[in-house]
């Protein structure tokens, strides 16, 4: 594959709570190494002191310097399962006391504006897989000295593509549901911060494409990654750190999401026509037929065990 043809990415993550999104970013180093990617950033959709150092040290250790943002304008400080640890017991350019100093990370909003800024048109793959709150201060942001543009003007000029691990759709699914969340209705990247999820649904200007809660729930990968990978890798320590992820892996939200991004023409999944997705005020997403509509999400297409399998073969190839 050319450099033109590989599929440039910035992924934004609440990394540091659910080790799926650690092992979601070990798959798409392994897609770069596999030469169908190229990550231009690594943004948090939180702030913390350790959630910069976290994500450097799983690049690191893929041997990518990779710009990090951490979200600063955003409500939240998630104080996660594994970053502390991983910040701390890992080499990274953003050890813990960097933290409000000028050797900090800098924020996602200037580094997504710069990255998109400085990108050729229609050429981004922009892939979210925590909160809305980074797409939406980017969407919401005005010109600046970094570009002319606004955010949304970025977005309609850079991006080509955008996938969120998001939401829930009832008619495709409806079934009760489970984990967290009595009622089963609200999916929790969607809920963590509302009004931004409000936000990015009215305001994006281009192609939103859901893999929803679904997707990733009946995929479970990573079983026994504890036990096969070097003791050196940040990621294993990661899946250590979670109880789930210990125990039997994890169900793969993120890494489906990711997936779908590098290899949206691999026939992995089918698109259910496009709409509109819309918020209401309990974090429920809901889908409606619209012609000129840009949303889509995600459904299944191969067995489940079949993307189970091209996850764990990718992830676990040799380093």
């Amino acid at each position: 594959m050319s450099a033109a043809d590989k599929i440039k990415i910035i992924f934004d993550t609440d990394i540091g709570g659910d080790c799926d999104d650690a092992g979601a970013l070990a798959m798409l180093h392994r897609l770069c190494d596999l030469g169908e990617a190229e990550l231009l950033a690594v943004t948090a959709c939180y702030a913390s002191p350790y959630v910069a150092g976290c994500i450097d040290a799983i690049n690191r250790y893929y041997e990518r310097v990779v710009p990090v943002g951490i979200n600063y304008g955003s409500d939240s400080a998630e104080p996660g399962v594994y970053a502390g640890p991983l910040c701390n017991e890992f080499p990274s350019r953003y050890p813990a006391e960097t933290y409000g100093t000028e050797n900090a990370a800098p924020d996602t909003l200037v580094l997504l504006r710069q990255t998109l800024a400085e990108a050729e048109d229609h050429s981004i793959t922009l892939t979210a897989t925590g909160s809305m709150s980074s797409l939406a201060r980017l969407v919401q942001s005005p010109a600046d000295d970094i570009s002319p543009l606004t955010g949304k003007e970025l977005i309609e000029q850079k991006v080509l593509r955008t996938v969120v691990m998001g939401g829930r759709f009832f008619g495709s699914w409806p079934m009760p549901v489970m984990t967290g969340d009595p009622a089963g209705r609200a999916e929790w990247n969607i809920r963590s911060d509302i009004p931004a999820s409000q936000i990015l649904c009215s305001e994006w200007p281009g192609e939103l494409i859901f893999s929803s809660f679904e997707i990733g729930l009946w995929c479970v990968t990573m079983r026994d990654y504890v036990n096969k990978a070097p003791q050196d890798d940040p990621v294993r320590r990661a899946y250590e750190l979670h109880p789930c992820g210990r125990l039997h892996g994890r169900e793969s939200w993120d890494h489906t999401a990711l997936l779908y991004a590098v290899r949206p023409d691999a026939g992995y999944w089918n698109l259910h026509p496009y709409g509109r997705v819309t918020v209401d005020d309990e974090g429920v997403t809901w889908w409606h037929a619209e012609e000129s509509g840009k949303h889509s999400y995600l459904l299944p297409r191969e067995d489940y065990e079949t993307v189970r399998q091209i996850i764990d073969d990718l992830v676990l190839a040799q380093k």
